[in-house]
């Protein structure tokens, strides 16, 4: 049977891993988990899980990515007081989706990395670790799960009965679980004959998986090792389940029902089961698991969207064949044989503008698909581009009213039960997509975290305001803006001093836009911060790229502050910005200040002139400047502290928010705008200066008519508007519609200059 529970985030007594550009206090570890026994836990069961890693003692919760309940374990000698080592007891509810889920840990230290932890229905044993050899092979039973570690250049060798004719499914979990071993597996005879190899399994991210028919009963053996003799620890699961690469269909629409099957190896006779999505679900994701009968589950994920989704039906190889699909709807498909194509037709007005991605491989699926638009006699009017490991997308744009037929194939022609594929149509594209740098946020209190926000732009260039939601109480984000042409920018969490320890909070970072009419709200997701995290994995669990976390840790050695924290420029402009440090008791150092991130980390013509907080001292001035190629508009600028005490190192982010504004503008008040042919009028220029500039200004009318002169005039520095007086002497009536006012004055060696906007003067 197929089992679903939408995915949760739970802040009860359940519950995560460490990341590169994450800034904050770092005297004061926080929790870890390195190693979990069993790799698994059973649907439906109540178990033990021991937790390894460090500084877990203490613990506050144990959070999953699953609906579950977690006590500490009972009998178990200082339970709760080892750093080292902890365990748990987890009830885990009967239908929870087998698969890839996570969990974290808190404590008063703040809050663990993420952590991957399996829902399995097969039970689990560990490697002996000494079946290093054929002939010390661990005899093990069917189905079972075995949790152990390939030493570097070894092997590990399972032997298990078979009966005449009984087909076993085996495969290896290691780089979908963030392992370092590549793993190939061999099925051989007692006699150690091989009967079926696999290395990599297409759609497994480089594991390894077989199904095999035994001809004969007897006795088998599984050998394991990594394709290069390397090291690392896995999960082999032997039985009788579907190896699945990927659920099919790949998406379901909220508010409604998808009959779900597997995409995969060992799927045949696997019957569909309805999922049904709510209106209001609020994930992305969805674990779904299918069970063969009288057997074990294989496992995939869903998107769940909020487009209507096409699932293909055969025939549709030729012209005359394709599927009728309407314009904006998702396309679901499979190509069943090598060589397959599948063609859908849908209908247009011209100018309508779509963007069609290509979804496989992030979701499992092996096929790299190659499609294309093509108008009603054949013709070709748009094509994906490959863009490496994504699937690439095409933009369309209806050249006239009528139909077009969507064609999709393999790249390679490839084809089968597991190259499934989905077709994201975007009527309105999303316009860029946001990164964080991490998922983990554990906010010092009394001081802050900072991290970067990366976006990859796809058609917006202007600004992108950052900001956080579901904030632990009191916890307040910066003023965060990717400026207009950049692609990052820090952000930075700050905590108040009683910010209370041991609770977790499932945080949002947003980015919003202004695109036309409309403010469009994006948020950043840690799929590539999982990747890193986990030996370069291929592709990192979707389902669990948008879980970021957040606890309070302990105060740090050092806070520190800005003034201003915004701070107005502009181009052949300085301003100065005093950092003001807070010290703990005991941390005397100096306070090294950098800029982050180190390299361009700042609008292209701006730069900043840093200076330490000097030992012993609370405050350091430094100057920030823009020579005349700075842009204009708002921008966001890192810094860090670093406070090096002994042993213990203190460091805190800072976010500045920069605008570069025109070093002055100026408006002229033409008081009515009429003047007699020999008489005189007063008008007023007035300048609103940028707050980095402060030296007087002279002011010079232009575009005067014949006959009215105007003498120059000054703006004092400590005034904003001057009084200009036009005579006239016998001048001819007319009228001008482009008199401006221009101002100009010197910074330094620079020239500053404005212009006003026109107004008109009439003569009569």
């Amino acid at each position: 049977m197929l089992r679903h529970v939408f995915h949760q985030r739970l802040v009860l007594p359940f519950g995560l891993l460490a990341f590169a550009g994450l800034i904050s206090s770092s005297h004061c570890q926080e929790p870890a988990i390195n190693a979990i026994n069993p790799g698994a836990v059973v649907p439906g069961a109540t178990m033990n899980l021991q937790l390894n890693g460090g500084n877990l003692a203490a613990p506050k919760k144990l959070w999953t990515s699953f609906p579950c309940e977690a006590v500490l374990a009972e009998g178990i000698d200082k339970n709760g007081e080892n750093p080292a080592q902890i365990t748990y007891k987890l009830t885990v509810p009967p239908g929870t989706p087998c698969g890839i889920h996570s969990m974290r840990i808190v404590t008063d230290k703040g809050v663990s990395l993420l952590r991957f932890l399996l829902v399995d229905d097969l039970p689990s044993i560990a490697s002996v670790g000494n079946n290093t050899t054929l002939a010390a092979a661990q005899p093990i039973s069917v189905p079972t799960a075995v949790d152990g570690t390939v030493p570097n250049q070894g092997w590990q060798y399972f032997k298990f009965p078979a009966q005449a004719g009984q087909r076993i499914s085996i495969e290896v979990l290691a780089r979908r679980i963030g392992s370092t071993l590549d793993p190939m597996i061999r099925v051989l005879d007692a006699k150690g004959r091989e009967l079926a190899f696999n290395d990599d399994t297409p759609g497994l991210s480089s594991d390894s998986s077989v199904t095999h028919t035994f001809k004969d009963a007897g006795e088998y053996i599984v050998e394991l090792r990594d394709i290069k003799y390397g090291a690392g620890t896995y999960r082999l699961r032997i039985g009788d389940f579907p190896i699945a690469t990927v659920a099919y269909p790949l998406a379901v629409q909220r508010g409604t029902t998808a009959n779900m099957t597997l995409a995969g190896f060992n799927v045949e006779g696997l019957t569909p089961i309805p999922v049904a999505i709510p209106t209001d679900a609020v994930a992305n994701w969805q674990n779904v698991s299918v069970k063969r009968p009288n057997g074990q589950s294989g496992f995939s994920t869903i998107a769940v969207v909020s487009t209507p989704q096409f699932l293909e039906t055969e025939p549709n190889n030729a012209p005359e064949q394709a599927n009728r699909v309407e314009f904006g709807h998702d396309i679901n498909g499979r190509l069943d044989q090598p060589g397959d194509v599948d063609r859908f037709i849908f209908t247009a007005k011209k100018d309508q503008t779509a963007t069609f991605t290509g979804i496989t491989r992030q979701q499992g699926s092996p096929s790299d698909l190659n499609f294309k638009v093509l108008n009603k006699d054949g013709g070709q009017v748009a094509a994906a581009e490959d863009t490496g490991t994504s699937e690439g997308s095409l933009v369309f744009k209806a050249p006239a009213d009528g139909d077009y037929v969507l064609f999709v194939e393999d790249l390679n022609h490839r084809g089968g039960s597991e190259h499934a594929y989905r077709i994201a149509v975007a009527v309105n594209a999303q316009q860029f997509s946001l990164a964080a740098s991490t998922d983990t946020f554990n906010i010092p209190a009394g001081g802050n975290i900072l991290a970067t926000v990366t976006t990859v732009r796809t058609g917006h260039a202007g600004p992108i305001e950052l900001s956080a939601t579901n904030l632990p109480p009191g916890v307040t984000a910066s003023k965060s803006v990717i400026g207009a042409g950049r692609n990052d920018a820090v952000i930075t969490l700050q905590a108040p001093a009683d910010l209370a320890p041991g609770q977790l909070f499932g945080i949002k970072i947003i980015g919003t836009a202004r695109i036309g009419d409309a403010d469009v709200v994006v948020l950043a997701e840690t799929g590539g911060v999982l990747k890193t995290r986990n030996g370069n994995m291929r592709w990192a669990p979707q389902h669990l790229a948008d879980d970021l976390a957040a606890a309070a840790s302990p105060a740090p050695g050092f806070s520190w502050r800005a003034e201003p924290s915004e701070v107005v420029f502009g181009k052949d402009l300085s301003a100065k910005v005093k950092l003001i440090g807070t010290r703990a008791a005991g941390f005397e150092e100096a306070v090294a200040v950098a800029i982050t991130p180190a390299q361009n980390g700042l609008p292209a013509g701006v730069t900043i002139a840093v200076k330490n907080i000097d030992k012993g001292q609370t405050e350091a001035e430094i100057t920030i400047s823009a020579n005349n190629q700075a842009p204009l508009g708002d921008f966001t600028a890192g810094l860090t502290g670093t406070l090096k005490q002994g042993d213990k190192t203190a460091v805190q982010g800072m976010a500045l928010r920069l605008k570069l504004a025109a070093p002055m503008t100026i408006k002229l008040d033409p008081a009515g705008g009429k003047i007699a042919k020999t008489g005189d009028l007063v008008v007023k220029a007035i300048i609103e200066r940028n707050p980095a500039f402060t030296g007087p200004v002279n002011v010079t009318l232009q575009n005067l008519p014949a006959g009215v002169t105007a003498a120059p005039a000054m703006i004092p520095a400590d005034q904003t508007s001057v009084d200009v007086k036009l005579t006239a002497a016998n001048a001819a009536a007319a009228s001008v519609n482009n008199l401006t006012a221009k101002a100009d004055a010197m910074a330094g060696a620079a020239k500053l200059e404005a212009v006003s906007a026109a107004v008109t003067l009439t003569v009569e």
